[in-house]
Formats: C-alpha cells, structure tokens, sequence
C-alpha cells in the first residue's frame, strides 16, 4: 500500500529562471528563440520550449558559457519532464561540464525526483543527500522532506521518516501526504488515539478520503468496538476497491465472531477466501468454532484441526475444542491426541487441567500408550492439581494404568519418584516390583530379581503379592543351591497363600526337590505327595512327581513301592514317562524279575526314540551278558556302539563286548573291543580294567611278549609292579583332595601326574586338580590343567571340564578360549536344551572377541547347527547383519534384520525392526515405513528405545505429508511417555516439536 500511494502523488518542480546578462550577445533569431524557449519552459510546455531551446543553441557563440548552461540546464529539464530515456543521462553530462553551475543544485534535486518516480529509492536516497536542503526554496524543501521521509518509511526507519514528515506545514499542499503516513506510523504502533486523529482529518482529503475510513475501520477493530466495525463494515465493502474489500471480509468476520453471533463469520470468510485471502490458522479457528458453537462438529473438525501448529493460546484453544469434535463421533484415539496439544499449562489454566485429565482417561482407556504414557500423565494431573475434585478419580486411574503396566522397570522408576505415595499406589509399586522381579528372573538375571522380590515382599500392601514374592524368592535360592532358605521361601509362602493358587501345589514340588537334593529321601517323598494330592491333572509336574516319589522309595531301598510310582508316572504320560520305563526296568532286575526287566528294556528300544534311548540300550545289552546270553548281548551291543557314537555308554559297552567275545571264545574280536576301549581313554580307571582283559588272552595263549609289546605299541603301562605304585600314589593324593585340603592336595597330584604321566588316573587327577586349583583362586592354572583334561580325549570328566572352562574363560575375558570350550560343549552334552545353552555361550564369547571374520564363520555354523536354539540363532545372525551392514552389504544386513524383525520381543528383533523401519523411509517408501511402524507398535515390545526411535521416523513422515497435526501428536506422544529422560530421546523429539512451530 505504501508504493502504490506514492504513486498517485503529483510530482510538482519548481525551478529557477535567469535572464541572459553575462556573456557575449546572442545571435538576433538565437536571442528569440531563448526568450520564448525560457516562456514556454517557465509555463510548463515542455515539448515546445525544447524546439525553441534548440533552435537557440544552434546560433549561440561558442564562448557564450552562461547561455550554454542556461539552455542545456532547460533541455536536461525538459527531456525529465518529457519521460525521455536520455534525461538521467544529459543531467549527469551538465554536472560534469559544468561542476561549479548554480544550476547544479536544482540539478541534483530533479535527478532525485526522477529516480522516485523511478521508484529506484536507494539511488534518491545517495542523490537527494547531496543536494543543499538550505538552497532549496520552500515548495523544494517540502517536496524533499516527503520524498525523504517517504523513502526512510518504506525502510521501516519510522522515527528518521517522520523527522522529515514533521517539518511539512499544515498550510503546504503536501501536507494531507505527510498527515497520512504519520497516521499510518501512529497505526502500526498501536497508537490508536493520534492514527485516529490523523485517519478523521484526512477524510476530506482529496488524496486520502477514500482510504481513511478503511483505517478508521481498523482501529475501531483493534480497539474491540466491534458493533461499530460490524455496522459500518458492509457499506465500506460495497465501495471497497476489490484488494480493500478483502480485508474488510476478514475483519467483519472476526468482529461478528467476538460479538458471539457464530453464524456470520461463515459467510465472510467465504468470501475472504474467495476473493484471495489466506485462511491461516486464526482463519481457521473462526471458521471452526463458529461450526462448534453452531453443532456442526463433523464440517468444524478440519478446520479446528488446520488452526493447531505453534504451541500458543490458539492451539491449545483449537485443540481442546478439536478433541470434544472426535469425541463426539466416538474416536478416542484422536481425542487424547487433541487433549495432549491442550494440556499446556502456560496459556488458558482452566482449560490446560480438563485436558490434561482427558487425555490421562482416555490414554489408559486405549491402553496406556506405547511409552507408558498414561502413568506419566496422570502423575502430572495429580502432582499439578493435587485438590481438584478429580484428584482421586486421577489416583485411581494411576493405580489401574500401572497394573495393566508391562514395561515394569520404566513403571517401577515412575511410581518411586512420587514423593508421597498413598496405600492405592503402594500397593501398585509392590506388584510392580514383583513383576518387574519376576522378569529379571526370566532374562537370568536372578541376583537383581531376588532384591526385587526382597522389596516387594517389603512393602507388605498386600499379602497375596508378599506370599508370591516368598515363594520365587525361594526358587532363586533354589537355582543358587541353598535349599535351607529355599524351604524357608516355601514355608513362607505356603503359611501365607491361599491352597487355590497355581504356586500352592508348586511349593510342595519344589520343597520336595531341595529335599531330594539334600538326600533327605523322607521329608522329599512327603512334600512329593502334598503336590501330587493337590495336582491330579495328567501333565509333565505330575508324571515327574511321580518318578521323585519312586526315587525316594528306590533310594530307601523299597523297591516295590517305586515300582508302583514308577508305573503311575508311565500312565501319565509325557517326558517323564521314558524315565519310568527306564527306571522300572532297573527296579525289576533288582528284584530278580529280569525277564520282565528285559521286556520293558527291548520295548524302549523297539521305540527307537527318547532321552533314555542309549541308557536302555546299553543297559539291556548288559542284562544279556549277565544273564550269560552272549551272543543276544553281543548282537544289542554291537548295534549300539555304531549307532550312538556320542553316548557317554559308548567304552563302557566295548569292555562289555570283550567280555561277552572272551565267554564266547572270539579272542580276536574280545581283543578288538577291549583295545577300542585302551584306545579311547589311555589314561582311564576303564582301560586299565580293559588291560587286564588283554593280558588275561594273552597269557591264556601263552603269549606274555605279545602283551608287552600290545603296552608299549599303546603307550600304557603294562608293568604290573609299576601300575600298582600309580594306583597307590593316585590314592594318597585323592585322599587329601577328599579331605578338602586344597593346597596340599594340589601338590601331591601334580607329583603323581609329572611321576605317571601315562598313569591310569590321569584324567581323574588333572580333573582334581583343576578344582584344587579354582579353590585357591589360582586361575590360570586352573584354566591350563582343564584345558588338558579336555585335549586329552574324551571321558567321564570332559564335560563337567568344558563347563567350568568355558565359564572360567569368560571370566577371565579369553574370549577365543571360552568360545572354543563352548563349541566343543555343545557337541557333547545329550539334550537339546544343554546343546542350546552351549551354543549361546558360543555366540557371547565369539562376540566379545571382537574378530569380524570369525563372528561370520561362528553365525554360519549356528545357523547350520540344528540344537543350537533360539537364542543364539537370533544372537549370531544379529551380529552378522551389523557386520554386512558396516561393510557396505545394506541388502544382505536388511534380509537379515527382517527375519529377525519377526520377534520385537527380543532387543535384537527390536532393533532390527528399527533398522528396516529406517531403510524403508530412507528409500522414500513412506507408506511401507509407516505401516511397519504401526505393527512394531501392536507387537507391544518392552524395548521402548527403538520404538521411539521409529516413532520419530513416523512424526517425519507426517511432516512429509503435511500433516502437522499428527506430526506434532506422534512427537508429543514420545514427550509425554517415554523414559529414560535422558538418553537423546526424548530432546530430539522437542526439537522436532520446535521446528514445527
């Protein structure tokens, strides 16, 4: 407005006039031509004083010097006044020639005016600051001090601006032009009363009349006289020009809307936008409220939703009414979106309180929200508005929300930093705290669990949660081995809780193993058969119980009782039943009934499955050779070492078939067997038995030499006199090492193994050794003396040796070493379960070692490894994908992260879901990275970290789309629910928060 006002203003010169007195005279027709040129000039003919002027100058003398500046000074002027392109350039020219002219000045000031007119206002600025004020005569000085003071207001220099405004006279022609821009000046500054004063004034301007009253309109806007903007506003619009008219729309629309008529700022508005104004946000706040105020929910939703960005007054205005629009048509979720925009305390309060209620209620309403939210909502209503009538319905809401709470570490950290919890919360912490035990205890973490269970029991809210802490208090002991505080836990547990739990029966069953631990066979079979009165149904506790209770009456000797439990466990069913059947089979040969024995034993085998396959097998075969049936022995035997070449029974059926081949009369193949048997574990109590099996055919066939040499090929002692002082020497250190004098003990079987090292107790002294040696904290050597023990072959002791080693390796940080013992584990341990266990040791140890190449080969093999589990499948092949990932495979690493993706449950699924989340938005397939988000979130992952991470991905694919609103939600949700505070999280989704006001 202000470059167009200036427009219209006349551009008025007033310009001196010399008569020709110096110089020589002019030419007769010359003198002529100049008189009626200096005439027609001074009454504003420019075309024709410019002919007569050059008629004058073509017979002017040369040395006439003034009347060539006189002439070429009114030529300049005309070719301005005329709009020819040469004018700046002949004004330039004439200061040039003549630099001292009196006309300069004048000179100057018009090239000024040209450039206004121009509207090249920095080149007026540089020109009119040479020109003399001073020399200037008054209609000059006036016409520079509004062009002066107009170009400092178009640079926002009010105060320079109306220092020249200032000094035009009310009685100039030019003063209703400076009277309009101190006007405007006194508007834009809120100066309401002195714009008001100037606007009345300029009504009857001739310049300004039209404009004045869309000011005055303005101010009476702005002063909140709105019944006057609303009165006067519809015959401005009619006599509006269209720019005005639009203006005036918007303002007739707000004023309607302050006066609380909703239905006419509809109609206005309409008009705005229809005749090019912009609904910006306030716009569409208008527009929706009045759609509120008038029941139209459905229309005023999108316009409600379009007003809320910054977060300001307006947005929480907007938001709150926005929430009631989606509560209305029944969507929740939408509704605590808009009540968490309104929550802001630092605008409206009152509103700022019922939205944070309801975006509390509805948060745990929909579920509690993916970071916990409603815990952490409800905790601000009720520390923000601890005596508000809803204080207590808010409480108990908590106190449900951290219930149904399963992200218990970041529950628990909430509830304990409120300063005083009353008995509804207490009780909610304790059975946060147990829960949160109980899942430390599932991620094998038992020593946190305990303290957590200690804590939950301490509390004391309620005894039904202090009994159940009791009771996996107990179970921790239990797996600790201290089964006098494990009966202790139980006993507690079962004074406190009633018989309907499931943990009642359960605490019977697990007394009745520490007891059976303990060997304390009476009080075992007793807890025993508490449970199995309190547990009829058929399943795996059941049958197990059952075996216990025969144990106990087998260890007692009571042979016929563990029958009877042994043959309820078959009946049952289930895992257990393969141990029954063994079991019974034992039981009856004990009681002579080896018939029947033999029976149940060839039925397991017939069955050809089982975990007792091997131990049947084995067994029957030396049934058979007992019952002198060598070639039924043979037969069972011989199929049994070629089938199970891992079973631990493997020597110990070669010395059964050198026997079974020795009673049958086959030397040769008794011999064969017996010399597998050497073969297999040199250094043994086995091939020692196994030697004297050789010796005794040897010297049947009179071949003594044959058996000397059978030693020494096989690197054994074969000296009768000499195995005898090993087996002395043996026994006197292992006498030490029973009595638990370590130190001692270790001496004497490091004597015995550098005085034999080929005895036949090499494997049990090095595996002695090696405990002598944890015992007094010697590790190295301990690790070193297992480490033997292991290279040595296969026996009795390697796997316990690879346990301790594998774990002692760990320890010690030799990562290669313990990930090597847990490799070798894995192969020899019988179940599936220890197999796992192993292989995850495996994939920790080979991790931590930090080789690259090897942790590929290491994932390889897991992955080829039928019973490596779960666990380090999903470990390996995570590790693997990092490593792709780093070498620039983004294809390979991301198939990996997808199938691991299926289970966000796991913190390598978790962050694998992350990743493909991320890849997905990266490659602008925003659709796909949205949708993945969505089901990461339904998944309802404990790992909150790489949830948000993808939240904020999500929050960015709003803005994307445009859609500020959920953008700001999806950020405000993180904001409001997510813990810990201080790992980036949470600060980068305020920044995105930031960015989008």
């Amino acid at each position: 407005m202000k470059k167009r006002i200036l427009l219209g203003l006349s551009l008025g010169f007033a310009f001196l006039t010399f008569t020709d007195t110096v110089g020589q005279p002019l030419m007769p027709d010359a003198s002529a031509h100049l008189q009626r040129g200096c005439s027609l000039f001074d009454h504003g003919r420019w075309t024709d004083a410019r002919y007569e002027l050059l008629k004058a100058r073509e017979g002017i003398q040369p040395d006439s010097r003034f009347d060539l500046q006189q002439i070429d000074y009114r030529l300049a002027v005309c070719a301005m006044k005329l709009g020819s392109a040469e004018a700046e350039a002949m004004m330039s020219d004439f200061m040039k020639r003549y630099p001292e002219s009196i006309y300069n000045n004048d000179l100057r000031f018009s090239l000024g005016l040209l450039y206004c007119s121009r509207q090249e206002y920095d080149k007026a600025y540089r020109v009119f600051e040479s020109v003399n004020y001073k020399a200037l005569n008054r209609t000059q000085r006036e016409q520079y001090d509004l062009r002066m003071g107009y170009i400092e207001f178009i640079r926002d220099n009010y105060d320079k601006a109306l220092s020249y405004f200032d000094r035009i006279s009310p009685a100039s022609e030019y003063f209703d032009h400076a009277l309009y821009y101190k006007s405007y000046i006194a508007y834009s500054r809120d100066n309401y009363s002195w714009a008001k004063s100037g606007f009345e004034r300029l009504l009857k301007s001739e310049a300004y009349g039209s404009v004045a009253p869309y000011y005055l309109l303005q101010i009476e806007f702005r002063e909140g006289n709105y019944r006057y903007v609303v009165e006067n506003g519809e015959d401005l619009i009619r006599r509006a020009a269209p720019r005005q008219r639009t203006d005036l729309y918007r303002v007739m629309a707000e004023s309607w809307f302050r006066l609380g008529e909703y239905s006419k700022p509809l109609d206005n508005l309409d008009a705005y936008a229809r005749t090019g104004g912009v609904m910006g946000r306030a716009e569409n706040y208008i527009y929706g409220f009045s759609l509120y105020r008038t029941a139209r929910y459905d229309e005023a939703r999108d316009y409600l939703r379009q007003a809320c960005g910054a977060d300001d007054a307006l947005t929480q205005n907007a938001s709150y009414h926005l929430a009631d629009c989606y509560l209305r048509e029944g969507d929740k979720q939408m509704a605590m979106q808009s009540f968490a925009m309104a929550s802001n305390a630092d605008f409206d309060a009152e509103i700022a309180e019922d939205a944070l209620f309801n975006y509390g209620k509805l948060q745990y309403e929909l579920g509690g929200g993916h970071f916990n939210e409603a815990i952490q909502i409800l905790t601000r209503y009720v520390e923000r508005y601890p005596d508000s009538s809803r204080t207590r319905t808010a409480r108990e809401l908590l106190a449900a929300a951290y219930y149904n709470s399963h992200n218990y570490d970041a529950a628990y950290d909430i509830i304990s930093s409120y300063p005083d919890p009353d008995g509804e919360l207490r009780a909610a912490k304790q059975k946060i705290t147990y829960f949160r035990g109980l899942s430390a205890y599932e991620q094998g973490d038992a020593s946190a669990a305990n303290r957590y269970l200690i804590e939950s029991s301490r509390i004391g809210v309620s005894p039904r949660y202090v009994a159940l802490s009791m009771f996996w208090q107990g179970e921790i002991a239990y797996g600790r081995g201290d089964y006098d505080k494990a009966l202790r836990d139980y006993e507690a547990y079962l004074k406190r809780a009633p018989k309907g739990e499931r943990e009642y029966a359960l605490a019977y069953y697990n007394s009745g193993y520490c007891y059976f631990s303990e060997e304390n066979m009476p009080r075992a079979r007793e807890a025993f058969r508490k449970f199995l009165d309190l547990h009829p149904q058929a399943d795996a506790y059941r049958a197990d119980a059952l075996n216990r209770v025969g144990d106990t009456y087998y260890s007692d000797r009571q042979f016929d009782q563990a029958l009877n439990y042994y043959g309820q466990a078959v009946s049952a069913g289930g895992a257990g039943a393969d141990y029954a059947r063994y079991q019974r089979a034992v039981t009856l040969g004990i009681l002579g009934r080896t018939s029947e024995k033999i029976s149940i034993l060839q039925q397991i085998v017939r069955g050809g499955t089982g975990d007792y396959l091997d131990d049947a097998t084995y067994e029957l075969g030396r049934t058979f050779i007992a019952q002198e049936r060598y070639r039924d022995g043979v037969q069972v035997l011989e199929s049994f070492v070629q089938t199970q070449p891992e079973s631990p029974y493997r020597t110990a059926a070669y010395s059964e078939l050198g026997l079974a081949y020795l009673n049958l009369g086959e030397k040769q193949k008794s011999l064969a067997a017996y010399d597998r048997v050497v073969k297999a574990a040199p250094q043994s109590s086995e091939a020692k038995d196994a030697l004297q099996g050789i010796r005794d055919i040897y010297v049947s066939d009179g071949d003594a030499n044959g058996y000397f040499a059978y030693a020494e090929e096989s690197g054994v002692e074969g000296d009768l006199t000499a195995m005898s002082r090993d087996s002395l020497t043996f026994a006197a250190a292992r006498r030490v090492y029973l009595a638990g004098e370590s130190e001692t003990a270790a001496k004497s079987l490091r004597s015995y193994l550098d005085s034999y090292p080929k005895g036949y107790y090499t494997n049990d002294a090095l595996y002695f050794l090696s405990d002598c040696y944890i015992k007094t904290g010697d590790n190295d050597r301990a690790i070193e003396t297992l480490s033997e023990l292991v290279d040595g072959g296969r026996n009795q002791y390697t796997v316990r040796a690879l346990k301790t080693l594998a774990s002692m390796t760990w320890t010690e940080k030799r990562y290669e070493e313990s990930a090597d013992a847990y490799r070798k584990l894995a192969d020899l341990e019988s179940t599936a379960a220890a197999k796992g266990v192993a292989m995850s040791g495996y994939v920790s140890a080979t991790i931590a070692a930090g080789d690259d190449d090897r942790i590929l080969a290491m994932a390889d093999d897991v992955a080829s490894y039928t019973a490596a589990g779960d666990k380090a499948w999903r470990e390996s092949q995570f590790a693997k994908a990092k490593i792709l990932d780093r070498r620039g495979d983004k294809a390979g690493a991301l198939k990996i992260f997808g199938r691991l993706s299926s289970n966000v449950q796991t913190p390598e699924g978790a962050e694998s879901a992350y990743y493909v989340i991320e890849e997905a938005f990266r490659s602008g397939d925003t659709a796909r990275a949205e949708k993945l988000t969505f089901e990461f979130s339904d998944k309802g992952t404990p790992h909150a970290y790489w949830l948000a991470k993808s939240f904020l991905l999500l929050g960015d694919i709003y803005v994307q789309k445009g859609d500020m609103f959920q953008a700001r939600a999806t950020y405000q949700s993180i904001v409001d629910g997510y813990t810990p505070a201080d790992d980036g999280i949470i600060d980068q989704a305020k920044e995105r928060i930031q960015k989008l006001n």
